[in-house]
């Protein structure tokens, strides 16, 4: 095989292992194609591949708007009340199970306190939660959340989740919204 003919081959299997896993690093990728480093960052700028740290960035940014998409609001009485739904799948589940990650749960929670109290975004100064029960992916999930204080720019927010009817989260959430945010 030619030499272009090798380098065709390993800027596919390049592009193949990175669409399987946007993670790899140079390094690993060097150690896999049995190449150098210099090497793969040469055939990824030929490609238009980008390094680690924005391939990660981007994976970060398409996984968020994919959740929010699976992420509804359904009502929302500012200040006071909210529901909203999630719809859960394997993308937010442990690799290789059904189980769905909590920090996609509290992140869900989250959302919907931020929403009810109208802002863009809020610190968690205390999370008060509960696990009650494992969630699996293609489990609905509805949250309810209610406003139980305010005080300044400082807010109490509850939110119970649900599957079927049956609690499976729940958390008091002590927000602070910070002055440059609103």
């Amino acid at each position: 095989m030619g030499r272009t003919a090798c380098k065709q081959k390993r800027h596919e299997l390049l592009v193949q292992k990175l669409d399987v896993n946007p993670f790899l690093r140079d390094e690993d990728l060097a150690r896999e194609l049995s190449v150098s480093v210099a090497t793969i960052r040469f055939d990824r700028a030929e490609l238009g591949i980008k390094e680690y740290r924005e391939r990660i960035k981007n994976v970060a940014r398409s996984g968020m708007a994919q959740a929010a998409q699976k992420q509804e609001l359904l009502d929302i009485h500012l200040l006071h009340d909210g529901i909203a739904v999630l719809q859960t799948d394997v993308s937010m589940a442990f690799e290789g199970t059904t189980l769905i990650k909590g920090q996609r749960i509290f992140a869900f929670a989250e959302d919907l306190a931020a929403s009810v109290i109208d802002a863009k975004g809020a610190v968690v100064k205390v999370a008060n939660m509960k696990y009650i029960s494992e969630v699996h992916a293609g489990d609905k999930l509805v949250a309810k959340s209610e406003v139980k204080r305010i005080k300044d720019r400082e807010y109490l927010v509850w939110v119970r989740i649900t599957r079927k009817m049956s609690e499976v989260f729940r958390v008091k959430f002590n927000l602070i919204i910070p002055d440059n945010i609103k």
